[in-house]
């Protein structure tokens, strides 16, 4: 793990990481959606911030597995199609 340092809405953090660069691409996406949020929202704070940032992330996780769930899915469909069409060698 490497030693890696952030900033985020100002603050800076130091934080361990095994991909130091994702870790500063990650904290530089919360940085601009910190930023998109205190144009719609200027009077909440730091902490009120990044709970409504959680809040969408996991609303994209939820999204994104049920997503997922439902190629999965359509693929495993697909493969059986595929092999009634050719038969296995």
């Amino acid at each position: 793990m490497q030693s890696v340092e952030v900033e985020i809405f100002g603050r800076r953090f130091r934080l361990r990481s095994d991909d130091p660069l994702r870790t500063k691409r990650v904290a530089d996406e919360i940085n601009r959606q910190i930023g998109e949020l205190t144009e719609n929202y200027d009077n909440l704070d730091f902490t009120k911030l990044l709970l409504l940032i959680c809040l969408q992330q996991q609303e994209q996780v939820l999204l994104l597995s049920d997503k997922n769930i439902e190629l999965s899915s359509d693929l495993e469909r697909m493969n059986q199609m595929i092999s009634m069409i050719i038969p296995e060698v």
